[in-house]
């Protein structure tokens, strides 16, 4: 009974909206991970260049965690600035910059992942026009992972759909539904399907005009998205070049992405967009009230601006202040400034593009939901950190550049250093293929070490399938302990599009120690609709 149950459940659930653009941002996920690259999906890049930094929501803020390296239509290949960490299907946001081109043809989908859209943002209405729109994808995909003293295998699946004013009418549905298990777990999915289930959209919206609507269900609103998603109510309305909405609902819960009326949460937001032919500014400022069984667990507003009117010149800054603490076992109102966070990226010519952050951010403290864990009391500190990052592009086709990190956490004895380099050239003579050199230097308080990378990569007949080899030399050393690390990577990727809309994509990783030997293939069959 439990089986029918989840068969039916998943059935009806499986209604997702694909990922969109809105107003100048389009909104991917991180499809695959490896220890030099993270690959992002978006439903398409243009506007997008080499060198653009994406976005995530950490910690109530919108942070730049990648930078573009390479891209296609659909995907890029970027690298991690700092110390920062990130998961496979993090939602993930790029700027559109205001000179868009056509699409070109696809160029790289290797390792494309699942339908990468798990939190999709919702299109603005077309103007004296309602047009219903329909697509969506399906996808499977199977992680394999091989040692020398064990394996496992685990599976994937992934559908998603786009209904756009369903029937020419004010109504718009958007889900998105990812299921997953290991091969061993078919006999316990019954037992606990939160574990493997997540819904991290399922929403209905109703558009009153074409500045106004209402939605109900669980989704992020990119003017919210420093609160992740949201199960309840949202209501937006833009005026000119003004937009505002409220919210009420719960937050899904912590541990297993389920709904949890006990997380219930309120707020509003005003934002204030302009648009011109050089750039955009954009002001949002939001107030929020989360709640734990209807106490209050985190009373707090943020303020954002992004600004790139001045030519050459894109500036970003976030600040986050809390209003709730607690003074002598009692609830008090405060002023508390909690995060900081300011980016400047200046592009003195078409060949050379600068980029420097300043990062002082204090890990959120909420009162009731983790109130009795040790580990939040623990990461209370002040995190800060320097970042300075270049690109040069002295001819066609030849790329270079570095970035350097410094950061200190009060814990850390040393600061943490961290510093890449990276040469790449496209299309080399006679092969066709794209070339690159990196190397990544770390030095932490407890490691020690260089990663020197190599990979080469190229389409064949005409971009139905794309190719990639890569090696990579890892020598670390433990400071505490004396102890080496000594690992030789070497990967192979393969992405083949069979059909319009039916892609298959596989990558196989071997990574060679002294004692153990390691092994991960990735298969994956994506088919739009």
């Amino acid at each position: 009974m439990k089986a029918i149950l989840f068969v039916i459940l998943f059935i009806c659930l499986s209604f997702n909206i694909f990922g969109q653009t809105f107003d100048g941002i389009l909104k991917g996920s991180v499809s695959y991970i490896t220890t030099q690259n993270v690959y992002v999906k978006f439903e398409n890049t243009a506007g997008m260049q080499s060198g653009d930094t994406l976005f995530i929501a950490r910690n109530n803020i919108l942070i730049p965690v990648l930078i573009i390296n390479n891209l296609s239509s659909v995907s890029c290949v970027s690298s991690i600035i700092g110390n920062n960490t990130i998961s496979i299907s993090t939602p993930v946001f790029g700027k559109k910059r205001a000179d868009v081109k056509k699409e070109e043809p696809i160029a790289n989908e290797t390792k494309e992942s699942v339908s990468v859209n798990d939190q999709a943002i919702n299109a603005l209405t077309e103007k004296n026009k309602v047009k219903s729109q329909f697509d969506g994808r399906f996808a499977f995909s199977s992680y394999s992972n091989i040692s020398s003293y064990s394996s496992d295998q685990r599976y994937r699946y992934n559908i998603s759909m786009n209904a756009q004013h369903i029937g020419n009418s004010k109504f718009s549905v958007e889900n998105y539904i990812s299921f997953t298990h290991k091969s061993d777990e078919l006999n316990q999915i019954g037992q606990d399907i939160n574990k493997y289930l997540k819904i991290y959209s399922l929403a209905l919206k109703y558009d009153f005009s074409q500045s106004s609507n209402i939605s109900f269900g669980r989704k992020i609103n990119l003017n919210m998205a420093n609160i992740g998603a949201v199960d309840g109510f949202q209501f937006e309305t833009v005026h000119r070049n003004f937009t505002y909405g409220a919210l009420v609902g719960s937050r899904p819960d912590y541990y297993d992405y389920s709904f949890n009326p006990d997380l219930m949460q309120f707020g509003v937001f005003a934002g204030h967009n302009i648009q011109t032919e050089t750039g955009n500014m954009q002001t949002s400022v939001a107030i929020f009230d989360q709640m734990n069984k209807f106490k209050t667990d985190r009373r707090f507003a943020y303020f954002q601006h992004s600004n790139s009117l001045l030519k050459r010149l894109d500036l970003f800054c976030s600040f986050e202040f809390d209003f709730y603490t607690f003074v002598n076992m009692l609830p008090t109102n405060t002023f508390d400034l909690t995060s900081t966070y300011l980016s400047l990226r200046y592009k003195p010519s078409k060949i050379l593009s600068l980029f420097v952050s300043y990062d002082a951010r204090k890990n959120v403290y909420y009162y009731e939901t983790f109130k009795n864990q040790i580990d939040s009391i623990i990461d209370r500190e002040t995190r800060q950190g320097l970042r300075f990052q270049f690109t040069f592009r002295p001819v066609n086709n030849l790329s270079l550049g570095g970035s350097a990190g410094y950061r200190f956490q009060k814990s850390d004895p040393t600061p943490s250093i961290n510093a890449n380099s990276y040469l790449s050239y496209n299309q080399l003579p006679f092969i066709l293929a794209s070339a690159s050199l990196n190397a990544t230097l770390l030095k932490t308080n407890y490691i020690d070490g260089m990663v020197y990378g190599i990979s080469l990569s190229r389409d064949i007949f005409n971009g139905k399938i794309y190719t990639g080899i890569e090696y990579r030399l890892v020598n670390y050393t433990y400071k505490n302990s004396q102890l080496s690390l000594r690992q030789d990577i070497a990967e192979l990727s393969l992405s083949w599009r069979i059909a319009k809309k039916l892609t298959l994509t596989a990558d196989y990783e071997a990574t060679y120690e002294k004692d153990n030997n390691l092994g991960r293939l990735y298969l994956n069959i994506s088919q739009r609709f």
